[in-house]
């Protein structure tokens, strides 16, 4: 039942793809709508700026006409009056007419002259003209090359219309400056300037101003009612002009009546005079939400639309995954079955192994023991003494033999690389190989002639190669041909890209080849797990290409594999290359005798590991301290006058290690040798115990030879040695 629960049917290909269908119908669809909207958005506020940059450029010529017309209204005045006494314009009914000719001008409300302490003079509005005082507004001057300067009033309440309005005058000097000068003026009628507004401008969302440098509102609509105010010096308008003098725009709420728009304005000429046309901003947000409302209710029916053809489809799809759900559990429950029957094979597997492991130890160590005992009942026989220790030796070297393949399998044997020539090996391997092969399969050998060397393991080589060759024999089920070919490979960068877990670089490439019954792709992504095994039960362990796969990895190189059901299989080995001189010719090298002097410290934490160790070195001729553990070791160091090798294992306890000790004992001496030794393989010294990789050891078990070949050459070399095997 834990079963049926764990197994849930996955949905398939095409549910997968109706579901990101579905959810693509509805997220895409509102993506598009918001980014859509955000353009459209910006879009109608530059739309808008430039609705607002045309009103206000129309609007400014409009205006520039009216007060340039009221500046040639005053000069064409102060002509006709120059020269005449004006005692005698006051109350004359011909100036009066004069004046008329004004009338019926745009813009125009009202012309004449005002005379001090007596106001309004003249005005062709009124004749005679009634007494009536004017008090002087608030002027701003603008000065005019070679003519008389003008003045530009606040806007004021009409003398006899009450309606707003504001006057451009300029003085009449012919009346002295005491108690002042006479003016000439022109009242200007804002209705007017409003009229044509409406002509350019919606005014129900625009909002026109004709406003002074000093921030007196001069003419404004809609807000009629506010012509006359003045705006502060923290305005966004005296601030703006503050900025840009002549023209500009920016955005924000007015002082006057606090509506957020959007302000363009633009001086008139020379004139201390703006034009300012603004434009609602809610208009503008409102005009964007109808057009995005159109786009909605075009789209909105198709959106829909296919919103439920989707829906429909996913809900289709997932009744046909429900239906093949029940036939997916099934096939779950047969895997899980078929999974316990593997596991059950492989724990036979390695029962198998290890009853075999047991077996051929039980055998070594009822040899080794035997013989043993018979020399501690006869000592004194010597010839019998000497053959007996022969047969225990032999004993135990089989056992390091079955250490190594067993190391062998499990990818953590102590590597002893050589320089080898790959294809002068496999030429005096050739007979065995011919011999795995069997005589029903042809063998055949393609070697590069110029194939450079490399640094490996002489015996895991030849394990591998025996391996593969014994797999393909076995894929020949009816004979065939097998082929083992060399050559030099490089592999660039993009290959190394294509496959991650090779580095690029020089290669020396061995394949063998079958054309067998090939490889199953679900196969082959298990084929380098220990145990793993395709062949029927008692007919392969399992390891073979696990320890192919170890040995290639430890050699720092990469195995691929190219397979085809019916074709044959090709497995190719990628070996660095070494630059190592290879000198065929040179002899063997000599043990060389024992030195017969120095002092050795022994230490190991194994009793009798310890005491035999002591015995080979003080057999080998070399005065002989021990010690159990590190902290004894450098005790004895820093008594002793002079100690010329350090001789430890690696792993101890008590806090300090062979490296650690061989740091400490090397800074109490300083021309102290080392030479380290373990029964752990190099690869869990490197993991586990921090030791370099350019630090050589002596592997135990090690033979008295071995012993003293390491000896002589440490203490009579300058350099690290290289270990003797």
């Amino acid at each position: 039942m834990d079963i049926l629960r764990g197994a849930g049917a996955p949905a398939g290909g095409i549910t997968r793809a109706l579901r990101l269908l579905t959810v693509a119908v509805v997220v895409v669809p509102v993506i598009l709508f918001t980014i859509a909207a955000w353009i459209n958005y910006g879009a109608a506020f530059r739309d808008a700026r430039e609705r607002v940059d045309r009103a206000r450029d129309a609007i400014h010529e409009y205006a520039l006409k009216a007060f340039e017309g009221d500046e040639l209204i005053l000069d064409r005045i102060a002509e006709h009056v120059a020269g005449k006494d004006r005692s005698e314009l006051i109350g004359s009914e011909d100036f009066h007419r004069y004046l008329q000719q004004f009338d019926g001008k745009p813009q125009i409300s009202a012309v004449g002259l005002i005379i001090p302490a007596r106001g309004l003079a003249a005005s062709n509005l009124i004749f005679p003209v009634p007494n009536i005082e004017v008090g002087p507004p608030n002027y701003i001057r603008v000065d005019r090359d070679g003519k008389e300067p003008i003045y530009i009033g606040r806007a004021v309440s009409g003398t006899f219309t009450q309606a707003p309005q504001f006057s451009v005058v300029r003085l009449d000097r012919a009346f002295g400056e005491d108690p002042g000068p006479g003016l000439i003026f022109v009242s200007t009628r804002l209705s007017d300037f409003v009229g044509y507004y409406r002509t350019i401008v919606d005014l129900k969302d625009f909002l026109i101003t004709v406003i002074r440098s000093d921030g007196a509102v001069l003419a404004r609509s809609p807000g009629d009612n506010l012509v006359g105010a003045a705006l502060s010096t923290k305005s966004h308008f005296r601030q703006a002009i503050a900025r840009e003098p002549k023209s500009g725009s920016y955005d924000g709420a007015s002082e006057l009546d606090g509506i957020e728009r959007l302000f363009s304005y633009r001086q008139l000429r020379d004139y201390p005079v703006y034009v300012s046309v603004a434009l609602k901003r809610s208009a503008v947000v409102q005009g964007w939400a109808w057009l995005m409302a159109d786009h909605l209710a075009i789209g909105l029916p198709a959106w829909i639309s296919l919103l439920l053809l989707a829906s429909l489809a996913l809900r289709r799809s997932r009744a046909a995954d429900a239906a093949v759900a029940a036939v997916q559990v099934h096939s779950e429950r047969r895997e899980v079955a078929e999974a316990s029957l593997r596991h059950i094979q492989k724990m036979d597997v390695v029962g198998q192994l290890t009853g075999g492991i047991a077996h051929d130890f039980n055998n070594l160590l009822a040899v080794i023991t035997g013989n043993l005992e018979l020399i501690l009942r006869k000592p004194q026989e010597v010839v019998r003494v000497g053959r007996v220790a022969k047969a225990a030796l032999q004993a135990a070297e089989r056992g390091e033999r079955l250490i190594e393949q067993l190391l062998m399998f499990s990818r953590r044997q102590m590597m002893r690389p050589t320089t080898l020539n790959l294809n002068s090996v496999l030429l005096d391997f050739e007979t065995l190989l011919r011999h795995a092969a069997s005589h029903s399969i042809e063998l055949r050998l393609k070697l590069d002639p110029a194939l450079e060397l490399s640094n490996v393991d002489r015996s895991q080589f030849e394990a591998a190669v025996l391996n593969l060759v014994v797999n393909a024999r076995d894929a020949l089920l009816k004979g065939g041909r097998i082929t083992i070919t060399t050559a030099n490979a490089v592999i660039d960068g993009r290959a190394a890209e294509e496959d991650s877990e090779i580095a690029p670089g020089p290669y020396v490439m061995v394949s063998v080849r079958d054309n067998g019954t090939g490889i199953a792709p679900s196969v082959l992504p298990h084929v380098y797990e220990p145990f793993f095994t395709t062949k029927e039960v008692g007919k392969g362990s399992g390891l073979g290409l696990s320890q192919v796969f170890g040995f290639v990895t430890e050699s720092a190189g990469h195995v691929r594999i190219d397979s085809k059901l019916g074709r044959g299989t090709t497995v190719r080995l990628y070996l660095p290359r070494c630059t190592d001189v290879l000198n065929e010719s040179q002899p063997a090298a000599r043990i060389p005798q024992p030195s017969g002097g120095g002092t050795v410290l022994v230490v190991d934490d194994d009793e009798s590991v310890l005491e035999t160790a002591k015995e080979t070195v003080a057999d080998l001729g070399y005065h002989v301290l021990s010690a159990h553990n590190g902290r004894e070791a450098l005790q004895i160091l820093k008594g002793s006058d002079h100690v010329d090798l350090l001789f430890s294992d690696i792993v101890m306890p008590g806090g300090i290690n062979g490296i650690q000790l061989a740091d400490e004992a090397r800074r109490l001496q300083p021309s102290l040798k080392v030479l380290r030794t373990s029964g752990y393989t190099t690869a869990s010294l490197m993991d586990k115990h921090g030791l370099p990789a350019e630090f050589p050891v002596l592997g135990k078990p090690y033979r008295r030879e071995q012993l003293a070949a390491n000896f002589y050459h440490i203490l009579h070399s300058h350099t690290a040695p290289s270990l003797l095997n």
